[in-house]
C-alpha cells in the first residue's frame, strides 16, 4: 500500500505546484490516492466542492483560492507530464528516491508548515540505490541542523565568516543546511565538507544538506556541479520537485521555507536590502525558529539586509559558532514565561490577564513550541470551529497566537515587534 501511495505522491508532486494551498488542502482532506483520482477525473460533486470551500475558508484561504473547479483545471494542465513510475525509475538510477509522509521517520518538523508542507521529498545521495528507510536514518535531526544562507554576490568578508562559521558548527556535530546556490550557500556547503565527517562519524547523519529548487536529475547551478556531487555523495540533496522540473524564481523562494523548517535556526551571513536570503529569514521567524544575522561594514551593500533584520525583526546578532549555538539553546527555553527572574509578571502574563476565560482556554490548548490544525484544536479545547477561530483571531491580535497557513501555535511574545513574517 505504501508503494502505491509513493507512486501517487510522485505524480502529485508534479501536478500540484509547491505552495498551492488548495492543492495541499485537497490532499489533506481526501488523502493522496483520492485526491489524485479526483484530479484525473476532472470533476467534483457539489457536496465535495462545498466541503472543500468550507475547509479552505476555515484554513484562511481567500475567496479566489477556495474554488475547487478552478484548482482542478489548474492541476490538470500537467496531467500529460504525470508519469510517477518513470520519475521514480529516473531518481533510483541516480541513487535516490522519494520520501513521503507515510514513511516512518518523515521529518515531523515539516508539519509546522501547515498547508505549505511538501507533498513529498525527492532525495539524491550516492550513486548506489538508497531506500527511503536508509535516507530517514541519514537525515539529520532538526535540533542538530542549522541553516546558513546569504547573498550570491558574496564578499571576501562574507566568505571568511561563512567558512569559519560552517567549519566550527560542523566540528560541533551540526549539519549545515543551505540551498546550493553561488555565494554564501556554496561556501557553507564547502566549509561543512572541509570539516570532514565531524557531524557524522557513522552513516546515521550527514555533514551538509542542500535543498534544491528544481529536479534532482540535474545539478543547478551548473557551475556548482562538482560541489553538489560532493554534497550528494558525502551529504544529501533534497527537493520537492520531480525529476526534470526546472528551477524558477518562484520555486527558489518557496523552497526557502523547507530550509527554515528543517533546521533549529537560521543564520544570514550576508544579504542585500532585498536579497532572496531574507525570505528564508522570514520563514524562520514565521515558524518561530531563532534567527541570527551577521553584522558587516555599514558601507557594504552586501550587509544591508542583515542590518535590516537586526533593526526590524527579533533577529539576534551572531559573530561565530558559539553565538549560534547559544541562540539555538536559548530558544529551547519555555516560551512566554509567566514571571520574570525577579518574580514580577512578564509581558506575556500581562497580555494573558487581558483576555477572557474562553480565550485563555483556547490559549492553553495551543501547543507551546509546535503548530497544530484547527480541527485538532477544536477537539482539545472542546469548542466548535467558528467559535475557536474567533478566539484565535483575538489571541493573534493580542500577540499570543500565531498562524502559519492553516495551523496555529503560541506566539513568541515580544512587545513592539508586532507579527513578524506576515
Amino acid at each position: 500500500m505504501t508503494e502505491q501511495v509513493r507512486l501517487v505522491r510522485a505524480e502529485l508532486s508534479r501536478l500540484i505546484e509547491p505552495g498551492d494551498a488548495l492543492g495541499h488542502l485537497l490532499v489533506d482532506q481526501l488523502g493522496p490516492v483520492q485526491a489524485h483520482q479526483l484530479i484525473v477525473s476532472g470533476s467534483a460533486e457539489d457536496q465535495l466542492s462545498h466541503r472543500m470551500s468550507e475547509a479552505a475558508a476555515a484554513a484562511g484561504l481567500g475567496p479566489r483560492q477556495r474554488n475547487l473547479a478552478a484548482g482542478l483545471q489548474r492541476w490538470r494542465t500537467r496531467l500529460h507530464q504525470a508519469a510517477g513510475e518513470r520519475d521514480l525509475e529516473v531518481i533510483e538510477r541516480l541513487g535516490g528516491g522519494l520520501l513521503i509522509p507515510e514513511d516512518p521517520g518523515w521529518p515531523q518538523a515539516l508539519d509546522d508548515l501547515g498547508l505549505q508542507r511538501p507533498i513529498a521529498l525527492w532525495f539524491r545521495t550516492t550513486e548506489t540505490a538508497a531506500s527511503p528507510q536508509h535516507i530517514v536514518a541519514r537525515l539529520p535531526a532538526t535540533h542538530r541542523s542549522i541553516a546558513v544562507v546569504g547573498a550570491r554576490e558574496m564578499t571576501d568578508y562574507g566568505g571568511r565568516v561563512t567558512a569559519e562559521l560552517g567549519e566550527d558548527l560542523a566540528a560541533r556535530g551540526v549539519c549545515i543546511v543551505s540551498g546550493g546556490a553561488y555565494g554564501v550557500d556554496g561556501a557553507a556547503h564547502r566549509s561543512a565538507l572541509r570539516a570532514g565527517r565531524a557531524c557524522s562519524s557513522t552513516t546515521e547523519s550527514v555533514p551538509t544538506l542542500a535543498v534544491l529548487a528544481g529536479g534532482l536529475d540535474r545539478f543547478y547551478p551548473a557551475g556548482h556541479e562538482d560541489l553538489l556531487r560532493r554534497v550528494a555523495t558525502e551529504g544529501l540533496l533534497l527537493a520537492e520537485m520531480a525529476p526534470g522540473a526546472s528551477p524558477s524564481r518562484h520555486r527558489f523562494l518557496i523552497r526557502n521555507r523547507l530550509i527554515a523548517a528543517l533546521t533549529a535556526g537560521t543564520v544570514v551571513v550576508e544579504a542585500r536590502w532585498r536579497s532572496g536570503a531574507l525570505s528564508t529569514a522570514h520563514h524562520a521567524l514565521a515558524l518561530g525558529r531563532p534567527l541570527g544575522a551577521v553584522p558587516g561594514p555599514v558601507t557594504s551593500p552586501s550587509s544591508a539586509g542583515c542590518h535590516r533584520l537586526l533593526k526590524e525583526t527579533p533577529a539576534q546578532l551572531v559573530t561565530d559558532a558559539a553565538d549560534v549555538m547559544q541562540m539555538v539553546a536559548a530558544a529551547t527555553e519555555p516560551m512566554l514565561p509567566l514571571a520574570g527572574a525577579d518574580g514580577t509578571e512578564s509581558p506575556a502574563q500581562n497580555a494573558l490577564d487581558q483576555v477572557s476565560e474562553l480565550d485563555r482556554r483556547i490559549y492553553d490548548a495551543l501547543p507551546a513550541r509546535r503548530l497544530t490544525t484547527v480541527e485538532k484544536l477544536s477537539s482539545v479545547a472542546g469548542l466548535p470551529v467558528p467559535q475557536l477561530l474567533a478566539g484565535l483571531t483575538r489571541l493573534q491580535r493580542a500577540g499570543l497566537a500565531r498562524r502559519i497557513n492553516s495551523s496555529w501555535g503560541r506566539e513568541h511574545y515580544s512587545a513592539g515587534y508586532g507579527h513578524i513574517g506576515k
